[in-house]
């Protein structure tokens, strides 16, 4: 009885949702570790989400932005782990290698479990974790000198040629997962392409234009040193079924609490430790006018051939010879002689 009882409690994803139709699939341990993954994500967006409502209560804008990516991050992330952990989101595909064998395949290479779910993840995710590198970048920096530097379409500019080279990076390992011929490896290689020109696009931007330095520069190069270690990790799984399924969730999953909780969490310090967002608000260069002093003075005012400004806090302003003389009362026209 108790014995049935301990059955009950225990995780029995595998046996609801079983993995028919494949011979290389993942095992109990691999899905009690992808729970495990789910609670640490479910658990950063719950605390996401406190810090969202404290600050959009209080009005800090900046914390409010800053917070909203990582939390966006968690609850895709945390929903892509639990479908995997509940063995859903998935297709059976051939492997191009007979590595990982079993004794009950009937095709050799075997059939194997192709988890999608987790690609789709990435691709909502990857935008907002480079969004967020974009703000603590621009935030970091002085803002009156992003402003001479560089004008909003070339800051939206590189964000979207990021965005579109990292969308072509996942759907690139996407497709090469779901073909079980060595036309795979092209795929593969395209988004090693495409990356290496998106990593060129970061460190060029953030190096150059927002001369980012220290914890922000630490935090970049870990980044893209996790972001190529998820194509040795897809060569070893999806794509060359070198290790088990297990495994691959192992590896997938410890790059993916390192890049979208560990970096995302010390990203979104750094913004809400700057204060409001105020500082963020773009101003006319020296080259303008300066706009707080021009809301404090009102327009000129033409009397015959001579121009007088008047200032809104001044209540006397006397005139010699035939200037005219404002006071708080009607103003009259002067008289010419």
């Amino acid at each position: 009885m108790q014995l049935e009882l301990l059955k009950r409690a225990g995780n029995v994803a595998i046996d609801v949702n079983p993995a028919s139709g494949v011979d290389i699939h993942m095992t109990q341990h691999g899905s009690n570790w992808l729970w495990a993954v789910f609670s640490l994500f479910g658990l950063s967006a719950l605390i996401y989400a406190a810090l969202f409502v404290v600050y959009e209560y209080k009005g800090k804008k900046l914390n409010h932005y800053a917070v909203a990516a990582p939390l966006s991050i968690s609850l895709v992330m945390a929903f892509s782990y639990f479908t995997m952990a509940s063995n859903l989101g998935w297709t059976g595909i051939q492997a191009e290698f007979n590595h990982q064998t079993t004794s009950s395949q009937f095709y050799e290479p075997g059939i194997r479990q192709i988890f999608y779910s987790k690609y789709v993840a990435w691709f909502l995710t990857w935008p907002i974790l480079l969004y967020l590198t974009e703000l603590t970048g621009v935030a970091t920096k002085d803002i009156d000198t992003v402003a001479e530097s560089l004008s909003f379409v070339e800051l939206a500019h590189s964000l979207v040629l990021q965005i579109c080279g990292s969308w072509f990076f996942i759907i690139g390992l996407l497709v090469g997962s779901l073909i079980r011929s060595t036309y795979k490896w092209g795929y593969w290689t395209m988004a090693i392409f495409a990356q290496l020109l998106v990593t060129f696009i970061v460190f060029k931007h953030q190096l150059r234009d927002l001369t980012c330095g220290g914890l922000k520069l630490v935090l970049l190069l870990f980044t893209h040193l996790c972001i190529y270690l998820y194509l040795i990790a897809w060569a070893l799984t999806d794509g060359g079924n070198v290790i088990t399924v297990d495994a691959g969730h192992v590896f997938f999953g410890v790059l993916d609490l390192l890049v979208f909780i560990v970096v995302p969490g010390f990203l979104a310090a750094i913004s809400i430790s700057l204060g409001d967002f105020s500082k963020l608000t773009f101003r006319r260069g020296h080259h303008g006018h300066d706009l707080e002093k021009q809301a404090d003075v009102e327009p000129v005012r033409h009397s015959g051939e001579t121009e007088v400004p008047v200032a809104n806090d001044t209540t006397h302003v006397a005139g010699t010879g035939t200037e005219p003389v404002v006071t708080n009362d009607v103003p009259r026209d002067p008289v010419i002689a």
